[in-house]
């Protein structure tokens, strides 16, 4: 009997232990539960929140651009009317000018000119973004592309002290593209390669062809660029310090501007660059083949792997 008793006491003693576990566990399970509920219903709190932020910023982007837009487009009109009695001005129209007032007309010109570029600048990234950009497609020899660009910069060079060389072949394939905004993508690389050339340097534009593309490279001698700043080199008003140290100004939408046009073809577009020897700047664009690009002639539409400089 008293083995009974014992063994009794033993099971009724585990029984409540039993009991008394799963009554916690239950409470730790319904505290859990209870957590879990709490967190979701935050994280839904903050989704929420985060996606009202998110519409407000849109619409507060939205709100910049048209009024970027709207004041672009109002002060066109004006520099027009500067720019040309400017012109008038210096050709002593009115009368002769002493030397300061040619000075201060020349400064006048020259200030109105960057104003205007950066309104021409402002207008074409607003049609980018906003999808108006349309493209004029042709079949164009590169040589020749490179060639156009280079004669309207070479007075610029010639001041700055620079060597413009084109190392374009004659017998390249012609690229399927707008000649005229591959005009600007040009004009945007090449003149900010002379900017930050020293004199004595040089800049050289290059061309060749990869797979179903034709890959262009603007190359300079000049103070190049740190590192960290090449993974933002193509933002938006980007610009590097050095400009501003050394008195290089620009409306940092230059290089914004070439990465939309040169996407809008289907291209890529990058830099590869060391401090003190100089940046390569280069961009793809498709072969002409039988009056289309190769690439639209190319039902798999495989991209090349880009080479390297």
């Amino acid at each position: 009997m008293d083995i009974e008793s014992s063994l009794s006491d033993e099971n009724q003693q585990l029984r409540s232990e039993r009991d008394l576990l799963r009554r916690r566990l239950a409470e730790v399970e319904q505290t859990f539960m209870r957590t879990v509920q709490e967190s979701q219903a935050e994280i839904l709190a903050m989704n929420e929140a985060l996606a009202q932020t998110n519409a407000q910023l849109r619409e507060l982007d939205r709100m910049k651009d048209a009024f970027l837009s709207m004041v672009t487009h109002e002060l066109r009109t004006p520099l027009t009317v500067i720019s040309g009695i400017t012109e008038m001005l210096e050709t002593g129209i009115y009368g002769d000018l002493t030397s300061l007032q040619a000075e201060h007309i020349r400064q006048i010109g020259a200030q109105s000119d960057r104003l205007r570029h950066l309104v021409n600048d402002l207008l074409d990234l607003s049609k980018i973004e906003a999808g108006m950009m349309r493209l004029h497609h042709e079949a164009i020899s590169p040589f020749s592309l490179v060639e156009m660009v280079i004669e309207q910069l070479l007075t610029f060079a010639a001041q700055s002290g620079v060597i413009l060389l084109n190392r374009v072949s004659e017998q390249l394939p012609d690229a399927y593209c707008d000649p005229r905004r591959v005009e600007h993508v040009l004009i945007n690389l090449i003149s900010n390669a002379i900017k930050f050339t020293p004199r004595g340097g040089r800049v050289t534009i290059s061309a060749e062809t990869a797979g179903k593309r034709l890959r262009f490279c603007v190359a300079d001698t000049g103070r190049g660029i740190p590192a960290d700043a090449l993974p933002r080199i193509f933002d938006k008003f980007f610009q590097l310090n050095t400009s501003t140290e050394s008195g290089i100004k620009g409306t940092g939408l230059g290089l914004a501007i070439v990465k939309h046009i040169v996407e809008l073809h289907g291209g890529e577009v990058g830099v590869e660059s060391i401090v003190d020897c100089g940046s390569k700047f280069y961009f793809t664009l498709p072969a002409a083949r039988g009056g289309k690009s190769a690439m639209e002639n190319d039902p798999s539409r495989i991209s090349p792997s880009r080479s390297t400089f």
